[in-house]
Order: C-alpha cells, then structure tokens, then sequence
C-alpha cells in the first residue's frame, strides 16, 4: 500500500477536520439552556424520597411568585392602593396563574345566617377607614410580614400557579409578569420564585457565556503575541481551541446535554487548558529549529518527547475532573464528565491539526532568533540562579507557609446560602434582600407533622393543642413567617364564630367550643386549599411558611433547637420532620467534605500510578506530589482566614486544580528524566529542564492563571469562586514547580548510576 508523503497527509488531515468542524457548527443553534435548582437535589437519599411523596401528597413548595410593592412612606395611601387592586386583577388573567391573594382582597370571615361571611381586612377605597384597618392588621400575625410589610410601607402579593410546569410554561408566566409590572410603573417592585430566578438566571448565562467566551480568546491573543511575537504563533493556537470548544459544544448539543451554570464555564476552561499542549508543543518545535534541525526531523523530535508527557497531562487533567464523579450531584457530574470530553479533544486536535500546520507552513522568524537572545531565557537564567542560592531559605519558608495555611484549613466551615450565586448588586439578589428586610423572607419552609398512633386524627383537640405550641414556637423562636397549617384554618373559623374579632384568632379555649366548629373546618378540610395541607389519611398535616437565608450552618442551630424543643415538650406521640427544597440544597453541603476527600484519594491513586510508572521511582513520585499539593493546603488556609466557606462552588475546585496544576509537573518531570537518561548530572539536567520545560510551564500558567481569573468578574458566586480559587491555585503551583520542586529534587534525590 502507498504511503501518503507529509504534506498530501497535512492537506488529508485538515480537510477532515475541516468537515467535521462544518458538522460541529451545524449543531450549535440546537444548544439550550436552563436552569434547574432541583438538579442540584443529592441523588439516593432517602430525605428525597420522603420530599416527592410529601409533595405529592400536597403540592409543590415553589410553585409560587412573590411581588412586593413599596411607597417609601406608607401603604395607605388610596392611590397607591386602587393601583395595587387593579395590578393584582391584572395578574389574575396570566395565563398559568390559579390563584392571587393580596392585601386588596385579603379577607377574614364572620359567621352569617346561612354561613361565613367574606370581610376585606383593608377598605383601601374607604380612607376614612384606614385608620381601623390598619389597626386590625397589625395586630394579626398572619399578615405582618407576609402580605404587609413590618414597617407598613411595603405589601405583598402572592401568585400561586399550576403545579409541574416545565420551563416554556414558566418563561409564559415569568415574561406576563414583567409586562403586567412594566405596564403599571410602580416607584419600587420586587420579585422572587422559581419561574422568575429561572428565566433569569438563564438570560444572564447566556450573556455571560458569550462575555467569557470573547474575554477568554482576548487573553490567549495577547499572551501569545507577547510570548511567540509572531502572527503565527497566535492562530494556530487559536484555531485549535477554538475548534474544541465548538465540537465540545457541538457533542453537547447532540447528547441534549443542555447549558447549565456549572457548563456555562466549559469554553473558558477548555480555551485556557487546551491551549497548553499546544504551546509546549510550539515551544519544544521551536527550540529544535532555533539549533537548526531539519522542518521534519524537529517534528517528529518534538512529539516523540512533547507527545507522553502532554498524554499524561491531558490524562491527568481529565482525571481531575472525572473524580467529581464521586459526588452526589448530577450537574457537578455532567460538568466533569463533559470537560474530561473536552480536554480530550483538545489533544487529538493539538496532535493532528498543529503537525499538519507545521508540515505545511514556512518558517517563521521565530526560529531564527538566538536562544541567548530570547527574553524567557534572560529571565529563567537569573531565577535559576537564585533557585540555588536560596535552597535553604526556600525550604523554611515552604515549611512556614503549610504550618499557617493548615491552621487556616482548620477554620473552614462548611455552609451556604440560597442566593451565593449573586453579588449585592445584583438585581435579583436586592429582590431577595428587600423581601428578608421587610416581610418574613424567600427562603421556603416545610414540615411534615405525623402521628406516632395513626388510628387517631391528627385535628384532634388534644393534637390541636400540642399543635398550638409548635406554631407558637415556629413563629417566635425559628421565626418562621407567612405561616400556614391546618391550624390556621381552625384558628380563622373560631375567629369568625366569635365575630371576626382579631383577639379570637386562636385555637378555642374548650373542647366543646371546638366541637361546634368541626362542620366548617371538615368543609375547609375538604376543599382544594385544605388538601394542600391536610392529608387524606388524617393522621398528617403539613406546616408552610418563609424564613430569611440565614445560612445552612444557622439554619442546622435552628434545627437542633428545634429537635430539642419537640422532645421536651411535645414528646413522642407526635412526630415532625422537616423537609423541602431549601432543606435538600443544605444537604449536599454535607456531603461536599467526604465527596470531595474522595475525589481528591482517588486523583492522588491515579495520577501517583502513573508518575510511578513514568519515573519507576518513588522517591520521585513523593517529591513530585508535593509542589502541587501545598498549593491546595496554601488555598484551603486561605479560604478558612477569608472566610470563604466550603460549598458546591468552592469544594470543587481542589479537585480541579489538582488536576490542572499537576501538568506542569509532569512535562518538568518528563524532560528531566529525558536529560538524565542522555547521562547527564543531577543538578545539569535539573537547569537543562528549568530553563527548557521552564518558558512553556511560565507560558501556560499565565494563561490559565488569567483564563481563569477572568471568571472572577462573573455575577454568579459559584462562577466567581471557581475563578478566584482555581486561578489562584495555579499560581502557588507555578511557584511551587520554578522554586520549591528543583530544590526538592537537589537534596532528596538520588539519581541511579548507569
């Protein structure tokens, strides 16, 4: 069979390419995207599985829009409130909305001749009235802080919607919803819900998608221009990452992996990871031609020795992202097995479209110069030297730095918030904000209560009771607020058997005073409003309410006092469990520390079999190992002194930069062993690497380094967090192999003579 000649099997490879680019680009308008908190739900866990039954057997805790209105002075103004009446009629007719409750139409009831009587707790066309209205309100607890504002300048409104609605659906709902606000221009409004975050939450990944995407490419053109000084040296290098984040996308879009907020980062990261095979590649290219080694023969040198070690990085860069496997969490998954993926592309393009290129491109002026006359190798020289003038001094400080940065590790917390993926200037988040300032907050609670006796009714007297001092203990002590059970209805049918007088919103002080109202609340109890807190089966009931984002860690003090209280005075035959989604996003963040231990045990397995079989040797192995793990000690240390707590978006960036951080040792690794196997000496072939491997491993740090900083200018948190902390990973890292790793190397090392 006919062997092609190089440059008829360069045109071969790049028309390939080329065609499976056009298909590539051909799939990108079919990329979606979304956003989907309940993904973030730990997988087989059994408080899930009790939250889709509870659910199921009541309704959904987040099919609901809150919509705050505010005057600045106060709510009873007449044109302010006929405003906010017509504003909520005009919600009413939203298509997807079941139901509105408001100030405006808020009512408590008195009983009438042939049944309750409707009464609106604000007469807001009566001014004259609003003196005693307010009265009246105030002094009920299920409206301050839940339909009126506690300092009485802001009020609520409550959108409840179908149940199960997909995303189109929502996005109906959320757009109605900005038009009907836009259409009445209030002075201040603000919202919060499911439907309205996601479509928010997805406008701003789009926009930031293409925001990194351009930020990312700029990075790249301005480090490669100023470390090769040559058009070429910027193209080429571009063209490949830039082909990868396409197909990568492209592969997404045809395995319907949609755009999410881990995978909003997938082009940043692969742009900057991507492009490091290729500048070790060009650099060890380049050096071969600069000693005038023939176009050929510098190729097949460069990826004979280039070619293991840069497998080995992608390898191990890939692992680093697969070990987020080991967590319960399915968009973390699907974010590492979806960049491994990418990192792989990444290296088959670099080993087939960069040799095609240079098979079939002339010299550029780069290969002219004079190794002495490169900057990079002025400056390595120098560090070199001051590498082996300070071995002591770099030594102890080492030594200082992990005792500090284990002290601060020991500081971490682990904890979150519902809303750490926004900054304070966000716009949703002074949404949020605003509702925890002034109303009972966004934050969702539930609680299942249950009978440990399930032949008795949960609704009787003697229940009620006990169910009495659990609401009581709910609203004072865990300060729940917008508080909702079967107790309210049993509370607001005594309030109106006794007139519709506010004192009288209260369980009824006798039995037999309670036995007259059981024909109305069975009728509440059968209604679709008493389903959704009162189960079939009568031994259960459900509690509802909002509490402000204080926080996973004060939330657990919360529930531990709660627990305590339920012991103590409850006892054992009622049974009360806390559940919903707020709840089941806290619990990952327990499981994040043993998850991410995990990960980071199996990294440290893979990679060191590896660098063991590379090196045969491990002493070698040890030493390796330890430029790249202190740069992890050094940023745990530093979030326990900052503060910054461990959660989804800051656990898995160990992980990740491990992963990352350990190719530059690798490719110094590699050519060591190359000069050490031509015969050289320990300290000779140490320098020979540093000055070498040294331009491209500085190269590429800068690159990731600022590739992944320009995450940091992010409005998500987790986005932000992952910039800040990978970035800052990599540059211990970098530090780590130019001056901690040789001097390891000179004093624990001990070359086999051959």
């Amino acid at each position: 069979m006919r062997t092609l000649k190089p440059k008829a099997l360069a045109k071969l490879v790049l028309l390939l390419v080329l065609i499976l680019s056009g298909f590539a680009l051909y799939q990108l308008p079919n990329l979606k995207f979304i956003y989907d908190f309940e993904a973030f739900f730990p997988e087989n866990d059994k408080d899930l599985e009790f939250f889709y039954d509870y659910r199921e057997k009541y309704s959904h805790d987040t099919d609901f829009i809150l919509v705050a209105l505010s005057d600045h002075k106060s709510v009873f103004d007449k044109a302010f409130l006929q405003k906010a009446s017509d504003f909520t009629d005009s919600l009413k007719e939203l298509q997807y909305v079941t139901e509105v409750l408001s100030p405006t139409n808020a009512k408590f009831y008195v009983k009438g001749p042939i049944g309750p009587i409707g009464v609106k707790y604000l007469h807001y066309q009566r001014p004259d009235l609003y003196k005693t209205d307010s009265v009246r309100i105030f002094k009920s607890e299920q409206l301050v802080g839940s339909l009126f504002s506690t300092n009485g300048k802001g009020l609520s409104i409550v959108i409840n919607s179908e149940s199960e609605m997909n995303k189109k659906e929502s996005d109906v709902l959320a757009n109605g919803l900005k038009r009907v606000i836009k259409r009445f221009d209030f002075k201040e409004v603000h919202y919060a819900g499911r439907m309205t975050g996601q479509l928010y939450y997805i406008e701003k990944l789009q926009s930031e998608l293409a925001v990194f995407i351009l930020v990312s490419l700029l990075i790249l053109v301005v480090v490669l221009w100023l470390f090769f000084r040559s058009i070429w040296g910027v193209w080429v290098p571009l063209l490949i990452v830039v082909l990868t984040g396409i197909m990568l996308l492209a592969f997404m879009s045809l395995t319907n992996k949609p755009i999410d907020l881990m995978t909003a980062i997938l082009p940043t990261i692969l742009f900057v990871v991507g492009i490091s095979d290729v500048v070790h590649i060009i650099s060890k290219y380049l050096e071969e031609r600069r000693i005038r080694t023939p176009k050929l023969d510098a190729i097949k040198i460069t990826f004979k020795e280039i070619g293991i070690a840069t497998f080995l990085t992608s390898f191990t860069t890939a692992v680093g992202f697969l070990t987020l496997l080991t967590v319960r969490i399915t968009p973390l998954k699907e974010f590492g097995v979806y960049t491994s993926i990418g990192v792989f592309i990444a290296f088959v393009l670099a080993f087939s479209i960069l040799p095609a290129i240079l098979v079939l491109t002339k010299n550029t002026k780069q290969t002219n110069k004079k190794p002495q006359t490169i900057f990079w190798n002025r400056l390595l020289q120098a560090w070199f030297i001051k590498v082996l003038r300070n071995q002591k001094s770099i030594m102890i400080v080492s030594g200082i730095i992990i005792v500090i940065s284990l002290i601060g590790v020991s500081k971490i917390e682990v904890n979150n918030y519902l809303l750490e993926d926004l900054s304070e200037s966000d716009s949703m988040y002074k949404s949020f904000k605003f509702f925890e300032d002034n109303f009972a907050g966004v934050r969702p609670f539930e609680m299942n209560v249950s009978l440990a006796d399930t032949n008795k009714e949960i609704l009787s007297y003697a229940n009620l009771k006990k169910l009495d001092k659990i609401d009581s203990y709910l609203h004072d002590q865990y300060q729940v607020g917008f508080l909702i059970s079967p107790l309210s209805f049993v509370k607001s049918a005594n309030q109106a058997f006794n007139g519709g007088k506010i004192e009288y919103y209260s369980l009824p002080a006798t039995i037999s005073e309670y036995d007259k109202l059981k024909p109305f609340i069975n009728r509440i109890g059968k209604s679709e409003k008493g389903t959704a807190y009162y189960s079939s089966n009568k031994w259960e009931c459900r509690f509802s309410g909002k509490i402000a984002d204080v926080g996973a860690i004060a939330i657990a003090k919360k529930n531990t006092k709660f627990d305590k209280f339920i012991t103590n005075q409850i006892g054992s035959s009622i049974n009360t469990k806390l559940t919903g989604t707020a709840l089941l996003i806290d619990k990952n963040n327990e499981y994040l520390a043993y998850d991410m231990v995990s990960g980071l045990i199996i990294a440290f397995l893979v990679i060191g079999v590896l660098m063991g079989i590379l090196f045969k040797s491990i002493r070698m192995l040890v030493l390796s190992f330890f430029p790249n793990v202190i740069p992890l000690i050094m940023v745990g240390g530093l979030m326990g002194f900052t503060g910054i707590d461990l959660k989804i978006s800051t656990a898995l960036i160990f992980t990740i930069a491990f992963g990352i951080a350990v190719d530059d040792t690798i490719h110094f690794m590699s050519k060591l062993r190359i000069e050490l196997g031509k015969g050289k000496s320990l300290l000779y072939a140490i320098k020979r690497t540093f000055l070498s491997t040294g331009k491209a491993i500085m190269v590429t740090s800068l690159i990731l380094y600022a590739g992944f900083f320009s995450l940091a200018f992010s409005s998500f948190g987790s986005t932000f967090y992952v910039g800040v902390l990978v970035s800052t990973t990599l540059l211990f890292a970098l530090i780590g192999d130019l001056f901690l790793l040789p001097v390891l190397l000179l004093w624990f090392y001990k070359p086999k003579k051959t």
